[in-house]
């Protein structure tokens, strides 16, 4: 497992070498919806941070079996991400889109998604095969964002690509980073991820990387929200962990995660930071996700786990397969 994240380097290149089929434009689009479920949607968490940062257009994430009437309608471009291409979902998300726009994109390496796409000459691009969605994570996001731009929509500059790219590039940076987050956090019995709002998909994709590759439970607080819920529940509390806090780029937020740090210290918490590489969101984001990966791998093999297997995912799938003719007819289309 730990060379496919030493490899994201290469997966980034890789994907802005992937064709784009069937382009069309989606300019006349004044919002973007991205439908997907766990490893593939976090592409679209982080494309959606990161997009209404620049304040270009607005992108929306939705992780269901439907998607809301109000959400999406003929000025919307919905793009679907679904690494195996088979996930229940994002399928019938991705059906009802279609009734309701004709700006529909799909990203993934194989399945009953690339089917629909094929079938109805839906702008799309196919990914490689044989990885497991979370280790996916540099094609997906590089490739959903090609595939955007040639259909007219771009949201991230050349510039912060290639700088996203470049700090892939720097594995033993990475990896120095990953063996003290491992050490510090493989002790901890419910890990508190703590970010602000601009880093909220990092914080969830460091508890993802915990509760699959290391299967470990994690909570996530988010600030300033915090300050006006979690940080009660800590006031009469019977335990205290561990708590990483990822940096932020900007002062008014320091100073936030700061007084979060006092303030969990005063509650016998042990603190400690992550601290991210790059000047854009993108690169940042994605240097955080490398260690996250390594460090989750590293815990895996302390607590003699395997990271590659999910078997509660699985029994999950095959509830929703004995359930989809139900769930379809509940879903209005």
């Amino acid at each position: 497992m730990e060379e496919l994240y030493l490899n994201w380097y290469n997966f980034a290149n890789e994907a802005l070498r992937y064709e784009v089929e069937n382009p069309r434009s989606f300019g006349k689009a004044h919002r973007i919806v991205v439908v997907g479920m766990g490893g593939s949607a976090i592409a679209g968490d982080m494309i959606a941070i990161i997009a209404n940062s620049t304040g270009s257009i607005p992108v929306f994430v939705w992780k269901d079996f439907y998607t809301p009437k109000t959400l999406i309608d003929d000025s919307t471009a919905v793009l679907a991400i679904s690494y195996s291409g088979n996930t229940r979902e994002t399928i019938l998300s991705l059906e009802q889109a279609l009734r309701r726009t004709d700006m529909v994109g799909v990203v993934a390496s194989n399945g009953k998604l690339l089917e629909i796409a094929k079938e109805k000459r839906l702008p799309y691009i196919q990914v490689r095969r044989g990885l497991v969605p979370r280790a996916a994570l540099p094609i997906l996001l590089y490739a959903s964002l090609a595939l955007l731009e040639a259909c007219d929509v771009k949201l991230v500059e050349k510039s912060d690509v290639n700088e996203g790219i470049e700090v892939l590039r720097d594995v033993e940076t990475a990896k120095s980073d990953s063996i003290y987050i491992a050490s510090y956090l493989q002790r901890a019995r419910l890990p508190l991820i703590v970010a602000t709002t601009r880093y909220n998909a990092l914080a969830t994709r460091v508890k993802n990387e915990l509760n699959e590759n290391a299967k470990m439970p994690a909570k996530v607080e988010i600030a300033p929200e915090l300050f006006h819920n979690d940080i009660v529940g800590w006031e009469a509390a019977v335990v205290s962990d561990r708590a990483l806090i990822i940096e932020s780029d900007i002062e008014y937020e320091r100073a936030l995660l700061s007084f979060y740090a006092e303030y969990l210290q005063e509650r016998g918490f042990e603190v400690t930071e992550l601290k991210l590489r790059g000047r854009s969101l993108l690169a940042r984001y994605l240097y955080g996700s490398l260690v996250a990966g390594l460090a989750s791998v590293r815990i895996a093999k302390m607590r003699g786990v395997d990271p590659m297997t999910t078997h509660s995912i699985s029994k999950y799938k095959n509830l929703v397969t004995a359930l989809e003719d139900r769930v379809r007819s509940s879903i209005e289309y």
